[in-house]
C-alpha cells in the first residue's frame, strides 16, 4: 500500500472496506449453504438452523463493527476534539449495536412489529432485563448532551451505591468520594482512571444520579487539615511555631498563604484547623503539613 510522506497510508479506508466486504461475502455464502436442502446442516431441526443463523449474523456484525470502529475512531482522534470524538464513538456504537440486535431478531424470525406489539410476558421480561441497560444508554447520552464533565477532566463522584467506611482517626466530616480522570464515555460505562492508575468502570445510570465534583475547572483547590494537640502543649506557641515553619511552603501551596486556627477545645487537647490553597497533589500537601506539625510538636516537647 502506498504511503504519504508522513508515513500514513494514502488510502486508509481501502483495507478496512476490503476486509468488511470479504467478511460479509463469507457470511452470506455460509448462510446460503445452510439454507440449501443438501447443505452440511441437512437434517438438523429448524430451531438449530435458526440458532446457526443468529450466531452467524452476530459474528459478522461484531466483526464489521470492530473494523469500522477501529478505523473511524482512529480517524476521529486525529481530526476532532476529545469531546467530539466521544460523541462520535457513542453514536456509532449505538447505531451498530442496534443494527446487530435487529438483524439477529430478523434471523430468528422475530419481526419489528412482533417485538413492539408482543405479548405481556415478553414485555415484562424485556422491561426487567433491559431496565438497567436502557438506563445506562440514556445516561450516557445525558452526560454527552449536558456535559457535567468532559473526557480528560479530573472528577469526584459521591453516590450511595458505593459507600466507603470512615477512617477511625479524628478528622472533619469526609465525603465518600471516588476520584479519577475521565478516559471514556461509552454506551454502558464511564471509565475513570484513579490515582493508582487503575481503570474504574462506573455505569452511566449511576453517574447521572451522583453528586459530581469537577476539579478541572480551577487550578487550585482549598485544602483543610485538622490537627489534634494534647492539652499540655501551649496552643498559642504551637500555632506560632507551625506558622513559622510552614511559611516557606506558602509559594508551593498557593498565593493566599496558610491559615492556622483553633477549631475545637476539649479536656484532652486542642483541635487546630489548617487551611490553604494547593495547586498540586493534595495528599502530598497534606502530608507536608502533618510532617511539619509533628516536627514542631516534638521540638516543643523536647524543650519542655
Amino acid at each position: 500500500m502506498q504511503e504519504t510522506s508522513q508515513g500514513e497510508p494514502r488510502h486508509p479506508w481501502r483495507g478496512t472496506l476490503i476486509s468488511i466486504f470479504i467478511l460479509v461475502v463469507m457470511g452470506v455464502a455460509i448462510g446460503l449453504l445452510v439454507d440449501q436442502p443438501t447443505g452440511f446442516l441437512k437434517g438438523l431441526p429448524g430451531s438449530l438452523q435458526t440458532i446457526v443463523h443468529a450466531v452467524l449474523v452476530l459474528a459478522v456484525g461484531f466483526g464489521v463493527s470492530r473494523l469500522l470502529e477501529r478505523r473511524l475512531f482512529r480517524l476521529a482522534s486525529d481530526h476532532l476534539r476529545a469531546d467530539q470524538t466521544t460523541w462520535l464513538k457513542y453514536l456509532v456504537r449505538l447505531v451498530l449495536y442496534v443494527t446487530i440486535i435487529l438483524s439477529i431478531l430478523a434471523a430468528v424470525g422475530v419481526g419489528l412489529s412482533s417485538l413492539v406489539f408482543g405479548g405481556a410476558f415478553a414485555t415484562v421480561i424485556i422491561g426487567l432485563a433491559g431496565q438497567q441497560v436502557f438506563a445506562n444508554i440514556i445516561g450516557g447520552a445525558w452526560l454527552l448532551i449536558f456535559h457535567p464533565f468532559r473526557v480528560g477532566d479530573y472528577i469526584g463522584l459521591v453516590t450511595w451505591q458505593y459507600p466507603l467506611l470512615m477512617p477511625s482517626y479524628p478528622h472533619e466530616a469526609m465525603r465518600p468520594t471516588y476520584y479519577g480522570h475521565v478516559r471514556d464515555i461509552n454506551l454502558m460505562y464511564t471509565e475513570l482512571e484513579n490515582n493508582d492508575g487503575y481503570p474504574q468502570l462506573i455505569p452511566n445510570g449511576i453517574i447521572v444520579q451522583a453528586f459530581i465534583e469537577n476539579r478541572s475547572g480551577r487550578p487550585n483547590r482549598h485544602l483543610r487539615v485538622r490537627l489534634d494537640i494534647p492539652i499540655d502543649v501551649d496552643a498559642a506557641l504551637f500555632a506560632a511555631e507551625l506558622d513559622k515553619v510552614l511559611e516557606p511552603h506558602c509559594a508551593r501551596y498557593g498565593e493566599h498563604g496558610i491559615s492556622i486556627k483553633i477549631a475545637d477545645v476539649s479536656a484532652a487537647g486542642y483541635s487546630f484547623l489548617v487551611t490553604f490553597d494547593v495547586n498540586r497533589n493534595w495528599e502530598e500537601a497534606r502530608s507536608d503539613v502533618l510532617l511539619q506539625a509533628a516536627i514542631v510538636l516534638r521540638q516543643m516537647r523536647t524543650q519542655s
